[in-house]
């Protein structure tokens, strides 16, 4: 049953790929005309597939003809529910995606493509970019994800630091100040090879001007850009700035004790550090746009908002996505989910604008995506488990970038 499955998907791919079959030109977005009545079918994931339904009701009155159906599918459950779906076409109209799935599910040729009713200039323009498969937008972010430097603005300032780095030489100057005029343990937190590594890592390659895929489509991982990124990520463990070995939940509580001065992390810890840290901890601790090389920039994701050509209410299905997408549902989405606006202008609210979360905003305008690629969830576990041996084990930088560019060609890019 498994291989009848996977020939289908793979049928799928390779018959479909979003193209016509007779011209192999990519197909061009039908009109829409906005439809307001129906029933559409939504699936959304993880804690956006039990809050959506709250914002839904809101839609449904302000639109009595549209009846809509959110189903909450968990992460875990998800890709292999989309994939299942796709193959027995029991597609619903319109679903949530995680970014890094567009490209192997825009492969399909079941996913519509986006119509000129959504403005597409009103995105981050990395927002754009997984999305965007054989040079046709198949999705819209709905909301989107960065990391930004978390850091102790109190333990800084007692190590004499009163700004945020903004270097790499700063980063490491102020991990070691932390230490030894601080009074933190820990200088700086970084994953030592295992789940989060390469959204740190990735961004300090592209922050030389450099990237993991070339232009002809070739693994690049053998650069001196990659060669030079490890050997920084690896100096922080050799220095003793960084922790070595780590347990789930070890970066947090040893931010909030003062154990630890600084990390790289995601908008979801802004809520989670004023909780865990209680009264007054808020105004100890700041956020940052990440320190940089050349270049400060840094990592994005995020989820988009897919229709499928199969479905029903099509139009309907677009409407709806054009309304998530306006900036005041976006900044009411924020409050209720705390997901970053995908849409520019939704950052000009006094909502988004405190101290904690407008840095966000400021680093989505120098953010980019990971390649592309279907393969890609294997790529990032690649680099996890190449950069813990190095860390971990002792091997050499340059020994590293060999074999994430061996491993990372025997993997391919599933074009």
């Amino acid at each position: 049953m498994r291989l009848a499955v996977g020939l289908l998907a793979a049928a799928l791919v390779l018959t479909a790929c979003g193209r016509t079959a007779d011209t192999g030109v990519p197909e061009a977005a039908k009109d829409v005309k906005e439809g307001q009545s129906g029933t559409l079918k939504v699936w959304a994931m993880g804690g956006e597939g039990e809050k959506l339904p709250q914002l839904a009701k809101e839609y449904e009155a302000a639109n009595p003809g549209v009846k809509l159906e959110i189903t909450a599918i968990p992460w875990g459950q998800a890709h292999d529910k989309l994939a299942g779906a796709i193959a027995a076409k029991t597609t619903p109209d319109l679903t949530m995606m995680g970014t890094t799935w567009m490209s192997e599910f825009g492969k399909t040729g079941a996913l519509d493509p986006v119509p000129s009713l959504i403005d597409r200039s009103a995105f981050f323009p990395s927002s754009l970019q997984p999305p965007t498969v054989n040079n046709t937008l198949y999705g819209v972010p709905w909301y989107v994800d960065t990391r930004v430097l978390f850091y102790r603005k109190d333990i800084l300032d007692k190590a004499g630091i009163k700004e945020a780095p903004k270097t790499w030489d700063e980063l490491k100057a102020a991990a070691k100040a932390a230490q030894s005029k601080g009074g933190a343990k820990y200088g700086m937190y970084l994953p030592p090879g295992k789940a989060g590594a390469a959204d740190v890592f990735m961004p300090w390659i592209w922050q030389q001007g450099s990237d993991i895929l070339g232009a002809d489509g070739k693994f690049t991982f053998d650069s001196p850009e990659t060669v030079k990124a490890l050997t920084y990520y690896q100096s922080f463990f050799t220095g003793k700035l960084a922790p070595t070995a780590t347990q789930p939940g070890d970066a947090e509580r040893w931010f909030v004790d003062g154990s630890l001065a600084m990390q790289i992390t995601g908008p979801w810890m802004v809520s989670k550090f004023t909780e865990l840290g209680g009264a007054g901890f808020a105004d100890k601790f700041a956020v940052a746009p990440v320190p940089g090389d050349r270049t400060r920039t840094s990592f994005v994701g995020g989820a988009d908002l897919a229709v499928f050509k199969d479905s029903r209410n099509r139009d309907a299905a677009w409407t709806f996505v054009k309304w998530l997408t306006d900036p005041a549902v976006q900044v009411k989405w924020y409050g209720l989910q705390k997901d970053l606006p995908s849409v520019q202008s939704a950052w000009t609210d006094p909502a988004l604008q405190n101290d904690k979360v407008a840095p966000f905003g400021e680093q989505l305008k120098d953010t980019r995506a990971t390649p592309a690629i279907s393969t890609y969830a294997q790529i990032q576990k690649l680099v996890e488990d190449q950069t813990e041996k190095m860390i971990v084990g002792g091997v050499s930088p340059e020994d590293t970038a060999k074999a994430l560019q061996q491993g990372a060609e025997g993997i391919g890019t599933g074009a």
